[in-house]
């Protein structure tokens, strides 16, 4: 999915007196679906309360269930606080059009639920069938624990407005004219209020007057990735807090989460700090692969533009972060990211949002009365006195956890989320798994990637963009095709995708 551009309502009083998005949940939607007897996603959308219909983005390009078009888009609906997020498309001949696909942050369980509401067309008795949570065509995308795919600023390629800190480009906004022509009268999208203002510079980019009196602008996608950065920040600390190693690397976890106060193995006892330094050289060397192809599609994504928006964090910032993660809580972080592709470690945000080091210093400091003063008087150096008091407070902290626990044992592979690609010889690579997962199913066109016969028989036929199948697939598996690379949810790099292009080459009969 390009983008999940991710409500109680007082049911006596009906559509007279909707409630604000804040007050409504799933459990609301779902009560009112009941008591409304609602029958499709125009009356679902009738049904919904205003904040939810005036807070939205639109993609006109998707890469999920639900297609999209300039015409047609697929509205995203996040209210003011995107506890709940429902989104739809617009055009009967569009794939998902009798579907409601949502979204829910858990507050409670820190975690994102997904779900997906369908219509039946039996006009005597038409009825919404609501799936469980986190249905297996959800985590296809979504991974496990589930997350949303935002992608990541500067950009968030495919939704109007895609360019952070900039307006419509000429080609957005002569399709958004085209969909501010129907949406008054069109079925569905006349229940969002205030779309002309899409169209306006002032929606995306602060004017001269709002600068000059320190107004600042924030358009739909960034308050968007604000929320989700927010909830998928504490969905991140839930995760880690629940691991038994969690207070004795706590401080650890702090200093890798900045980047300013010196080397990861600095904060393990003196006895463990050769062996940390090599085994993270090690990690580090593994995921750099990953950080190069994952800023390069970031990059293709872009279109080669330049954005005048610059600061984002980069991935190896989070390289020791993740390396404790992994190593010592045996968290793997591959879907950490709200990047669309999985196995990435971009963390960017804009300015502002909840970040992982915050959310573990309000955690620290709870316990720590000395972590506020000493903060305070930080001067950002690797010897400060912020720096020593978090150093001195994790090597005893993990010399006593170690006391009662194993002691440290430097892995052996990359990081625990890489993917292994060795297979024996004639076999499929482990990637092909993935291929094989999406399309089985309905999440992606049927091809029989998991029967290799079958598969072979295909290769050489087919009328598509790039010619024959095995072209097509060729093709996909390049970094030349953006936002269609192969497979979904995973950064290959050079290796892997050599391995894949010579599986898929030998594979095809001979001609």
């Amino acid at each position: 999915m390009r983008a999940l551009s991710v409500m109680g309502l007082c049911l006596a009083l009906g559509l007279a007196e909707p409630a604000s998005a804040g007050e409504f949940s799933f459990d609301s939607l779902s009560r009112a679906i009941a008591a409304q007897h609602v029958g499709s996603v125009e009356e679902l959308l009738a049904a919904l309360p205003e904040d939810l219909r005036t807070h939205y983005s639109l993609i006109f390009s998707s890469r999920s269930l639900q297609d999209a078009s300039f015409e047609h888009p697929r509205a995203v609906l996040f209210g003011s606080n995107a506890e709940l997020i429902l989104t739809f498309n617009g055009d009967p001949s569009q794939h998902g059009f009798e579907a409601v696909e949502t979204m829910e942050f858990d507050a409670r369980a820190n975690r994102f639920i997904f779900r997906e509401i369908t219509f039946t067309h039996d006009e005597t008795r038409p009825a919404a069938r609501i799936s469980g949570p986190n249905p297996a065509r959800c985590v296809a995308c979504h991974d496990d624990p589930a997350r949303p795919i935002w992608d990541v600023p500067p950009a968030w390629p495919g939704v109007y407005g895609e360019r952070y800190g900039a307006g419509l480009s000429a080609v957005e906004l002569r399709g958004l004219r085209r969909f501010l022509a129907i949406q008054p009268t069109h079925p569905r999208y006349r229940f969002l209020q205030g779309a002309a203002a899409l169209a306006d510079r002032d929606t995306y980019v602060s004017s001269s007057r709002a600068s000059y009196n320190g107004i600042s602008v924030e358009p739909p996608n960034a308050r968007l990735s604000t929320q989700l950065t927010t909830f998928n920040v504490r969905s991140i600390l839930s995760e880690l807090a629940s691991q038994p190693g969690f207070a004795p690397h706590l401080n650890v976890l702090l200093a890798s989460a900045g980047s300013s106060c010196g080397a990861v193995a600095d904060f393990y006892p003196p006895s463990l700090q050769p062996a940390i330094a090599a085994d993270y050289r090690s990690y580090s060397k593994a995921t750099a692969a990953a950080d190069r192809s994952q800023s390069s599609a970031k990059t293709l994504r872009l279109g080669g533009r330049q954005n005048p928006y610059s600061g984002w964090a980069s991935p190896p910032e989070f390289t020791e972060l993740r390396y404790v993660a992994e190593r010592a809580l045996g968290v793997p972080t591959r879907h950490w990211t709200l990047a669309f592709e999985r196995g990435s470690y971009d963390m960017s945000a804009p300015a502002g949002t909840l970040t992982l080091e915050k959310a573990l210093f309000e955690w620290l400091a709870q316990t720590d009365p000395e972590l506020r003063t000493v903060a305070a008087y930080r001067t950002f150096n690797p010897d400060d006195a912020y720096c020593r008091h978090l150093k001195r407070a994790s090597q005893l902290s993990i010399a006593a956890w170690l006391e009662t626990h194993a002691a440290f044992a430097p892995a052996t592979d990359g990081p625990n989320n890489a993917m292994p690609s060795h297979h024996a010889p004639g076999s499929a690579p482990t990637l092909v798994q993935q291929c094989a997962a999406c399309h089985s199913g309905d999440v992606a066109p049927a091809l029989p990637f998991a029967d290799p016969a079958a598969l072979a028989a295909r290769l050489h036929d087919g009328n598509y963009a790039h010619g024959r199948l095995l072209d097509e697939i060729l093709f996909r598996l390049t970094p030349e095709a953006g936002a269609g690379r192969m497979p979904r949810g995973s950064v290959i790099d050079p290796a892997e995708q050599r391995e894949l292009e010579a599986y898929f080459v030998n594979l095809a009969p001979p001609r």
